[in-house]
């Protein structure tokens, strides 16, 4: 099934090793401008200028982000900013992160790079679908550099702990690599040299398949520099274009968190709130929580807490629009109905998850926004702080607070063949660009 394989590890030099905090950032589509902006300024050798460089108005066809990214690389790497491991080696990486709502969770894994093939093949299965423009900029990243800066995340089932068993004892040591990041979370890594431990692991993820988590985008990007690669004449099963650098991490293991994905809309025109609650009150019961300045604390905890009741059950979410003082709940009539109301090619235990009936009902029917052409119109966040106050500024039209995915919907799409709408999903913490690269 999955086929992974150690790597020639790629790191920043030991002489950077006490800065790693300062050189490290956020998979490329999290990181704001202003963060961006941060993050080059934070150090000459920070990893945001391989990841997501500046562009430029006078940028061109041998002068943008991407041929900059990948001379910089070039520079680094015979400089010894960056340096590649001689003995190929799998990589534990681990994470300490505090949870949105309190509390400190661990997640660890291992780094490899996977076989890249075709979706449907038993060996990597996505669960959400993708938008065109981040892969069209990805490829471009990924031909000029040759490098994969930020692990894809994908889960594979260990309910025996087998593979855990494997790696844990390499964690007794003391990390080759520690680092806090500017929000708090600490990351550790340790080298797997040993050959009769690296063999171990591969074989054991021989007769499992991996789930997609967090990088779709990434691994599309992958398949599509491969094909490329085939169709100039490479077509050597062991060139390095045929793997992507991945972190793997148990289905089961009690650190992995799934936050919600948050829709905020924006761009839309012409639009008239009243009859958007007219085209969803049929399926609807609207509930509204008014709010005043002097109340909006103590009635968004309570509008937030009401969706929170329906995390197992499915089928509530928050409505919060830009110029309207109240809340609203939106919370579905009759689950029997959703046959009629959604695509029939969507498997009927999948038409019940929220994110599904928040695309084919709210966002179709009540916004009338084509799912196939959303691309500039939703925005997406995990915090729903944010999600209220875009809207109640004006930064968006409309926000929809939603309850997140659950590890055990995600794998049945993934395993049923059905992508769930973008975004569906949003697993936290963030791994790190420049703990660990891939470059070939």
């Amino acid at each position: 099934m999955a086929q992974i394989k150690a790597f020639p590890v790629v790191k920043y030099g030991n002489k950077l090793t006490d800065e790693l905090a300062k050189l490290i950032t956020p998979p490329y589509d999290v990181i704001s401008p202003a963060e961006q902006k941060a993050f080059y300024q934070s150090h000459p050798y920070n990893i945001i200028r391989l990841v997501l460089g500046n562009q430029f108005e006078d940028d061109n066809e041998l002068n943008n982000k991407h041929t900059r990214a990948a001379s910089t690389l070039m520079q680094w790497m015979q400089e010894g900013v960056l340096v590649r491991l001689a003995k190929p080696a799998l990589v534990i990486y681990q994470m300490d992160f505090e949870q949105p709502d309190g509390g400190i969770k661990r997640l660890d894994g291992i780094v490899a790079v996977v076989s890249v093939d075709d979706y449907g093949k038993g060996k990597v299965l996505p669960h959400e679908k993708t938008y065109l423009g981040p892969k069209k900029d990805q490829l471009e990243l990924l031909k000029a550099c040759r490098a994969n800066f930020t692990p894809i995340h994908s889960l594979f089932d260990d309910e025996e702990g087998k593979i855990y068993g494997i790696y844990a004892p390499f964690m007794d040591r003391k990390p080759d690599q520690v680092t806090v990041d500017r929000n708090g979370n600490t990351h550790r890594t340790w080298l797997i040299e040993d050959e009769n431990a690296i063999k171990a692991i591969i074989d054991g993820f021989e007769s499992r398949s991996l789930f997609i988590a967090d990088g779709h985008h990434r691994y599309e990007t992958a398949l599509a520099y491969k094909r490329m690669m085939e169709e100039s004449g490479n077509v050597d099963a062991e060139a390095p274009h045929n793997h992507v650098m991945m972190y793997l991490t148990a289905l089961s293991h009690p650190g992995l968190t799934i936050l919600p994905a948050h829709r905020m809309v924006k761009g839309l025109a012409n639009l008239d709130i009243s009859k958007v609650l007219e085209a969803l009150e049929p399926y609807f019961k609207i509930e509204e929580i008014p709010f005043s300045a002097e109340t909006i604390k103590s009635d968004s905890e309570k509008f937030i807490s009401a969706i929170s009741g329906y995390a197992e059950v499915g089928g509530c979410f928050g409505m919060v629009c830009n110029g309207q003082k109240c809340f609203r709940l939106l919370k579905l009539k009759d689950f029997e109905t959703l046959s009629k109301l959604v695509d029939s090619q969507i498997p009927g235990a999948l038409r019940r998850l929220d994110v599904t009936i928040l695309r084919e009902v709210i966002m179709t029917k009540g916004l009338g926004i084509d799912p196939g052409n959303s691309e500039g119109k939703i925005e997406y966040t995990p915090v729903i702080s944010e999600a209220i106050e875009k809207a109640l500024d004006g930064d968006v039209q409309i926000s929809f607070i939603l309850n997140p995915t659950r590890v055990d919907q995600m794998r049945e799409a993934a395993e049923r063949g059905y992508k769930m709408p973008q975004k569906s999903t949003y697993f936290y913490p963030k791994l790190s660009s420049g703990m660990v690269l891939n470059v070939f």
